[in-house]
């Protein structure tokens, strides 16, 4: 089952953000009197010599390239890019970049299937308590429904659009206005089983504004006292090894100081490479748990940052103790820098995330202690879905239903 998107998506890296000093904004992209913009030669071999020096596989780069066969910065970096290993390297504008992370963007926000079924509503967009995960849509405006009518509906700013869904075998009709909006990819509970106490966060991007959210919820769990925590990254497709390093803190307080993480760069720039560790005592708030296991739901949208935190706690709760449930992870155990040249912001594959051991994930991705299929005919957090309702049978068995 194909997943789509239909909401601008970032699929797996880790910001960094770094001027660079050829970024001057009077040698960039040249306007034509149309006010169309040009990929100079300057940004063109300011985005080559990146790929021959920081790039993760820069011995493998072309030195000698025909520069007017690029007409735009991402088809170049298609071009230069090592295949089968970066799937990843891309560039962004500096409004999408911020944007970003302000987690602020516009249209419907929610993702859907090849087949049309929801299987995503962000948290706080404008279909969000409208259009629900399961439902079916089958008109747009009464026209049959289309990736390009969805697309075309969504562009349309503030103006409301009519879907036909099925929702439980019903057809109902429901009006949504795309606009801009500021989203939270944070959602967490508490599930009572038996005598037990699960914490249950929802977790769906490592943005840098996203730590107060997360925060609030790891103090309703220090407060509640819980037993297990399961945390649902499913469709977590990675951002900032920092949020991920504030995730790690929440998660276990029993080791202060210790490294979690660490970035590895290519042989010439290891001067570049930094870890990542647990709080110091003294900068703890009280909030943060001590996990003694902790669950996690994935898919292979769960990339990036969500791998490197599964990653990272195995060398102190042990492999066992770390458990996956659901399907492979995406596999990207590397992340990028961004550069900056003008208004556009370069992320090439910089360095291998490593944990404490020294170990990478796969590029096969984290394979599930559990299978278990994302079942979009429920809400995720729904104890009946079939992910969740995985990790509490193994919660209460330690056995895969």
């Amino acid at each position: 089952m194909a997943l789509k998107f239909f909401l601008p998506f970032i699929l797996s890296f880790a910001l960094f953000l770094n001027s660079c000093g050829s970024g001057s904004s009077s040698s960039s992209t040249s306007i034509t009197d149309d006010g169309t913009e040009v990929f100079s030669l300057e940004e063109k071999q300011f985005l080559h010599d990146l790929f021959l020096t920081e790039y993760l596989w820069y011995d493998q780069v072309a030195s000698n390239i025909d520069y007017t066969q690029f007409t735009e910065p991402q088809e170049m970096i298609n071009a230069l890019r090592i295949d089968p290993y970066d799937q990843w390297s891309f560039t962004m504008t500096q409004q999408e970049y911020e944007d970003y992370t302000n987690q602020l963007t516009s249209g419907f926000g929610f993702g859907y299937t090849s087949d049309f079924f929801i299987y995503l509503v962000r948290i706080n967009a404008p279909a969000y308590g409208l259009l629900f995960r399961g439902d079916q849509i089958l008109e747009i405006n009464g026209e049959a429904v289309t990736d390009t009518l969805i697309k075309q509906a969504s562009d349309n700013l503030n103006v409301p659009t009519t879907f036909t869904l099925l929702r439980d075998g019903n057809q109902l009709y429901v009006t949504v206005s795309p606009s801009e909006y500021t989203f939270n990819v944070s959602l967490g509970k508490i599930i009572t089983q038996g005598t037990q106490k699960i914490g249950y966060l929802r977790y769906d991007s490592f943005t840098e504004n996203s730590v107060a959210e997360f925060e609030r919820i790891f103090t309703l769990f220090h407060g509640e006292n819980i037993d297990e925590l399961v945390i649902d990254l499913r469709y977590n497709g990675g951002g900032s090894v920092t949020t991920a390093s504030a995730l790690l803190d929440n998660v276990t307080n029993a080791y202060a100081s210790e490294r979690q993480m660490y970035l590895d760069w290519n042989a010439n720039y290891q001067q570049y490479n930094s870890s990542y560790t647990f709080e110091d005592i003294d900068l703890q708030d009280g909030n943060e748990l001590n996990m003694k296991r902790v669950f996690f739901l994935t898919t292979k949208g769960s990339a990036s940052a969500s791998e490197s935190v599964i990653n990272a706690l195995v060398p102190y709760l042990g492999a066992d103790n770390v458990v996956t449930i659901g399907n492979f992870t995406h596999g990207k155990p590397v992340g990028m820098t961004g550069r900056v040249y003008s208004t556009n912001y370069y992320f090439l594959i910089n360095f291998f995330v490593r944990n404490n051991d020294g170990d990478t994930t796969s590029f096969d991705g984290i394979p599930p202690v559990c299978i278990a299929e994302d079942d979009i005919t429920h809400m995720m957090g729904d104890e009946n879905e079939t992910m969740l309702k995985t990790a509490l049978h193994y919660i209460e068995t330690d056995l895969c239903l």
